[in-house]
């Protein structure tokens, strides 16, 4: 009996603490605490409950987790699950995606590793 109401209480526990990531929400419904309102392209004001992003050295498995002026530096690390967020790569420095760069542009990268440089358009 006691070892059901621990599973339960653990489960409820886990559920209290996902209670509103990935709801609809808008500048009228704010999302609960600790989460915020993100808006995707073409959203047309309405958004998603989501974590905030990571700041600078906060650990990240991909740049998309990482406020929009940083990167994470998995992607300069072959064979790693983990990098920090870490601020965007100047020009003729190697890149992997456009994100990479502080000139959001990635010229000669396939997405298959470090082969692109990043460039002003």
């Amino acid at each position: 009996m006691i070892r059901g109401l621990s599973i339960v209480l653990v489960f409820s526990l886990v559920l209290s603490c996902l209670s509103g990531l990935g709801e609809r929400c808008a500048a009228n419904q704010p999302c609960p605490e600790a989460l915020q309102c993100s808006y995707p392209p073409g959203d047309g004001g309405v958004g998603i409950c989501d974590y905030p992003p990571k700041q600078f050295g906060d650990p990240c498995s991909s740049a998309l987790e990482c406020a929009a002026d940083l990167t994470c530096s998995i992607h300069f690390t072959p064979g790693q699950r983990y990098g920090t967020c870490v601020h965007r790569r100047g020009d003729g420095e190697p890149c992997f995606e456009d994100r990479d760069c502080q000139s959001n542009f990635c010229a000669g990268a396939t997405g298959t590793g470090i082969d692109g440089t990043c460039r002003m358009r």
